[in-house]
């Protein structure tokens, strides 16, 4: 079996040589490599230090993630995060890519792809939920496969060749295969990921209005579910109540504020929605283990 690492072209390894390869033996000191298995075997339970975003190209089998069983089949998708156990069996003509990246860099893909219902609903609520809710993940018709599967392609071939700009180039193809991913999540028109999109769209409202005040009323209605069921969804979903989750999209706006910017530290606060400056610093304090300006003297010095 051939295992293609985009970064370097490398010799055919055993299988087990991937449960532990390590970033640092995958990336070459880049922050983004592709791992193509034309035809996956068993693989023993593992984990990585990295996100795997993984595109089934054809085939099907058997997907174990944290003791949990998932059938996998051409055209889904779904994401691995860094530290989580997951193993391969039962497999036939399982055909798959492995796109995998730094963790970190989802946080430079800019503030739009937050905006996404589907970025919610692949990176960070299917993940979550699929305990509980297995069908909600993506699944890719044939059109749609054939253009990520060309994304990748392209992402490939500027990995392996590593020409001046490559990095600006495969962080621009990384995030339009996210962002068309994220798109074809918000299209989908399937039962089985109603129940994420239920959460994924007040989330992505929640995101681009973080500084308005937080209306319960409004996202339920968006979610098209009582206010009742949204808390306990939403607190299923993301480990937080709505109330906290919008507090810490403010604190993380507040952040970045204080970094980048001499804005004062009470303007801060009510261009982020808070009430006042000494309820942001308290909130900011329990957060972040020190006050505003002891951040922003960190961080500017």
């Amino acid at each position: 079996m051939y295992y293609h690492l985009s970064l370097k072209p490398g010799p055919r390894v055993e299988q087990e040589t991937y449960n532990h390869l390590t970033k640092e033996m995958l990336f070459y000191g880049y922050s983004i490599a592709i791992w193509e298995e034309t035809q996956q075997l068993e693989r023993a339970e593992h984990s990585h230090d990295y996100t795997e975003l993984v595109v089934v190209y054809e085939g099907n089998g058997i997907n174990t993630v944290d003791g949990y069983d998932y059938p996998v089949s051409a055209g889904e998708v779904f994401v691995i995060h860094e530290g989580i156990k997951h193993s391969y069996r039962n497999t036939k003509n399982l055909h798959l890519c492995n796109v995998m990246f730094d963790s970190p860099l989802l946080e430079t893909c800019g503030v739009d792809i937050s905006h996404l219902p589907g970025f919610h609903a692949l990176f960070r609520l299917e993940p979550k939920m699929r305990k509980t809710d297995f069908n909600s993940r993506l699944h890719l018709p044939q059109k749609e496969l054939m253009e990520a599967r060309g994304i990748i392609e392209r992402l490939t071939k500027e990995l392996a060749a590593r020409t001046p700009g490559f990095r600006l180039i495969t962080q621009s193809l990384l995030f339009l295969l996210i962002g068309k991913l994220a798109r074809w999540f918000d299209l989908c028109q399937n039962e089985n990921t109603a129940r994420l999109m239920q959460i994924a769209q007040p989330i992505a409202y929640m995101e681009q209005h973080y500084y308005e005040p937080l209306a319960i009323e409004k996202l339920a209605a968006m979610a098209g579910i009582s206010e009742r069921a949204f808390f306990r969804i939403f607190q299923q979903a993301t480990g937080a109540s709505p109330n906290q989750y919008q507090n810490n999209l403010r604190l993380i706006q507040v952040a970045e504020l204080l970094r980048h910017s001499d804005m004062p530290v009470a303007d801060i606060a009510d261009e982020c929605g808070f009430l006042n400056s000494s309820y942001m610093a308290k909130q900011f304090r329990k957060q972040m283990n020190m006050t505003p300006r002891e951040f922003r003297n960190l961080h500017q010095s």
